[in-house]
């Protein structure tokens, strides 16, 4: 099956390197485009391992919730995330059919893990680790910059 989206056509953090998250920058129809492909992984995960009553339930109010229950969990991550998420799962736990909590918590264990891979950032010195004259300096550099704005003098 050929790729249905590239991710990394989204934007990303620049610290981290995540996809941001979906609905803040895709149009109404790309969303609800991707929402659909979403709503196809929990298909074919129903289709995989709940061999009876699937089909059964199609078209019925509660079928209908599972879907949107599902897209709204999934909507903010990458096919791609989700896709590997589902696998995840099922490598997991063959025999049981995961929800999109399971899903989501396999997605952020995933982003957890490439996150910790990525060089510490250098902690910024604080406040109470300068000398009394490097505060001193600070204060009076940011009065400056307040006087300039026409801020307290």
């Amino acid at each position: 099956m050929k790729q249905l989206e590239r991710s990394d056509q989204y934007p990303r953090d620049a610290a981290t390197g995540l996809t941001l998250p979906l609905h803040r920058f895709l149009g109404s129809q790309d969303l609800g485009r991707h929402r659909a492909l979403v709503a196809f992984e929990l298909e074919v995960l129903a289709k995989k391992l709940d061999k009876f009553g699937w089909d059964r339930d199609r078209g019925t109010p509660a079928h209908d919730r599972l879907m949107t229950d599902w897209m709204d969990a999934l909507q903010d991550y990458p096919l791609s995330e989700v896709q590997t998420a589902c696998k995840t799962c099922v490598i997991q736990q063959p025999s049981r059919m995961p929800n999109e909590g399971d899903v989501l918590a396999k997605i952020m264990d995933a982003r957890r893990a490439a996150v910790s891979l990525l060089p510490k950032q250098e902690v910024p010195e604080t406040v109470r680790d300068l000398t009394s004259e490097e505060r001193a300096h600070r204060r009076a550099v940011a009065t400056e910059i307040l006087r300039g704005f026409g801020g307290r003098q």
